[in-house]
């Protein structure tokens, strides 16, 4: 059943669960009992031109998981991914250590 909201005169509005024609002829409200009419419920309208849509729509897709870009290093970088071991000079016989 979906879901409605009512407003009472005295304490507000309220949420519901409700079917349609108990929706259309109002609910009595928890709190004092009273007789509540049913709140119009607004459309959901987007004004925003499609390529926003989409940016929107990656911008949000990308919140939970960004995309990981590899970067090119500069030679001076000196992180720990850029030092490159020297092979040991004691073994320059063994292939593939010249």
């Amino acid at each position: 059943m979906p879901v409605y909201d009512f407003s009472c005169p005295d304490h507000g509005v309220f949420t519901a669960i409700a079917t349609f024609d108990q929706s259309r002829e109002g609910l009595n409200c928890p709190c004092c009992g009273v007789r509540s009419r049913v709140l119009p419920a607004l459309p959901q309208i987007s004004n925003l031109s499609s390529a926003l849509r989409r940016a929107e729509s990656r911008a949000e897709k990308s919140s939970a998981e960004p995309k990981v870009i590899k970067r090119n290093h500069l030679p001076s970088c000196g992180c720990n991914l850029c030092k490159k071991a020297t092979p040991p000079t004691s073994r320059r016989w063994m292939l593939g250590q010249c």
